[in-house]
């Protein structure tokens, strides 16, 4: 049974939101790009990894958790968290290109492109064993001492290994349920009563992550972004109000939906919180009614009356706004 499915990475939206309203020649471009970058081959990953367990049925009493996120003694993030009556089994994803080398006198990976060059990482092992310990210490404070195990899974079935590494359980997607099954033949652990429990503590206790805002962690102060309304058609940064909606003068799109994404951008790259006169600012618009009516409209919640009102949003309200806008933009 999947408890929780994997969800897409608003992380990876705000990194492209962020790309846009950034001249290509700040300093900080190309980090993001290269974050931006890492984030999608991890999320292409992780996909690749759910698909497995939505195909495959397996005929034991089980629970999986995609992206799950925990705290105990520190916040640790799984991809995939496998849990059935023999103990939890976690899972991560190494969506790495190149060959894939294991360096015997440091706790690294590296790999090496056809081109010759040469990158090193955290060694899988390292972030398996330091997940494994805090989910023991998660597990120890529910009283639940259960087995725990662990394996790096690298989606690309031709992928070239060296120097493997003996602490380090590697599997490709189609190894995953040979490897469960053969741990279900190891001697139960916990009851089917005690592993729903467990189960239904772990649902309870994950807390989605929250990246935002990104221009914080990069460093960015908000003078530096592309303020205003953005054409979805020419992406050109300065759309106008007008009677049905936004009118870009570029390309003479209309988007009567155009204020969203704006919207988003701002809450995933600035803050959370924003008054009428910050968001004319950032829209590019003088009129203070119609900026009012488009945060009320969208429905944002409020704290305060008349010029000291704020608006306030949360995570799951940036979720719910990005998942209308895109059935909206599908239509």
């Amino acid at each position: 049974m999947i408890m929780k499915e994997k969800e897409i990475s608003l992380k990876a939206i705000g990194l492209e939101a962020l790309l846009r309203r950034l001249p290509e020649h700040h300093p900080r471009y190309v980090d993001i790009e290269n974050e931006l970058r890492k984030t999608r081959a991890g999320e292409n990953g992780e996909k690749i990894l759910a698909n497995v367990f939505q195909h495959y049925q397996f005929p034991f009493k089980h629970y999986i958790f995609h992206d799950l996120n925990l705290q105990s003694t520190g916040k640790f993030q799984i991809d995939t968290l496998f849990l059935f009556q023999q103990g939890a089994v976690i899972l991560e994803v190494k969506n790495i290109a190149g060959r894939i080398g294991f360096p015997e006198e440091y706790n690294q990976l590296t790999r090496t492109l056809e081109n010759g060059q040469i990158d090193a990482f955290e060694c899988p092992s390292v972030q398996l064993e330091r997940n494994k310990m805090l989910l023991e210490d998660w597990f120890h404070t529910h009283h639940m001492p259960i087995p725990i195990y662990q394996a790096a899974v690298f989606p690309r079935p031709h992928q070239q290994f060296e120097n493997l590494r003996k602490d380090l359980t590697l599997l490709f997607p189609l190894e995953i349920p040979v490897f469960l099954r053969r741990l279900n033949s190891f001697h139960p652990s916990i009851d089917l009563p005690g592993l729903e429990a467990i189960a239904n503590k772990i649902t309870d206790a994950h807390r989605e992550f929250d990246p935002f805002p990104l221009s914080d962690r990069f460093g960015i102060q908000p003078s530096e972004l592309i303020s205003g309304v953005r054409c979805v058609q020419c992406g050109w940064f300065g759309m106008e109000s007008i009677q049905s909606g936004w009118g870009c003068p570029q390309c003479r799109n209309i988007d009567p939906h155009a204020h969203i994404e704006t919207l988003l951008d701002y809450f995933m790259l600035m803050n959370y919180r924003i008054s009428n006169k910050t968001a004319r600012q950032f829209f590019r618009l003088s009129d203070e009614q119609k900026m009012k009516r488009i945060l009320r409209r969208v429905g944002i919640p409020f704290e305060g009356e008349r010029r000291g009102r704020v608006y306030a949003a949360n995570l799951d309200w940036v979720r719910n706004l990005h998942d209308s806008n895109r059935t909206k933009v599908t239509k």
